[in-house]
């Protein structure tokens, strides 16, 4: 038996007020590790510059801890806010509609993906980023893997508005359902069962 990771939804409350401010993009992760760093690089030269020609106001704010110090010093400015470490991860994620994810390379689940998704954020990501996560894109999850298709899905992100809370109750809805730690225990005790029951 297999177990996924889980993710223990009654520390991720939801901030639904969030949608009806003005869209704003978050990136949070631990910036010592490379993949990170190489998903962040690529994203904001990639990205974001082309975003903010047509989109000066948008604005971008990352969070991770380890944050090399050359990196708050080359980042600042063109809208682009560096926090370090901040004391409440969720916190922070639910202050922002849109939760990028941007990576290229790594293996393993990705635990901000989920953490992001039960939070009732729009997360884009790569297809590297989704992987071992079975959300839909365009349902539940918005998926990019070129600079051309993360401006695309942002774009529509800023032209849709409020409306794109229903993504994100989707997402949350899709967590609780499939990677929600109790979920996770009571299909493992259910497998359980059913294999003693065969020995018996």
């Amino acid at each position: 038996v297999v177990a996924p990771i889980g993710v223990c939804s009654g520390a991720y409350r939801p901030d639904y007020d969030s949608y009806a401010r003005p869209l704003s993009v978050s990136f949070i992760g631990s910036l010592d590790w490379m993949p990170n760093q190489e998903g962040l690089q690529w994203f904001l030269s990639q990205v974001w510059v082309p975003l903010q020609q047509n989109h000066p106001g948008l604005e971008l704010h990352v969070a991770g801890r380890n944050t090399p110090p050359e990196w708050k010093r080359k980042l600042a400015g063109n809208n682009i806010f560096i926090h370090g470490e901040v004391p409440d991860a969720p916190t922070f994620i639910n202050k922002h509609s849109l939760m990028v994810v941007p990576l290229l390379s790594g293996s393993g689940m990705r635990a901000k993906v989920l953490e992001g998704m039960a939070l009732g954020r729009v997360v884009l990501t790569t297809s590297v980023g989704l992987e071992g996560i079975a959300a839909r894109p365009g349902q539940e999850v918005l998926v990019a893997n070129t600079p051309e298709q993360f401006v695309h899905h942002i774009e529509y992100c800023l032209s849709q508005g409020p409306q794109m809370e229903g993504m994100g109750r989707q997402a949350r809805r899709f967590v609780l359902e499939n990677y929600d730690s109790a979920a996770i225990a009571r299909r493992l005790l259910d497998a359980y069962q059913a294999l003693t029951a065969e020995v018996a």
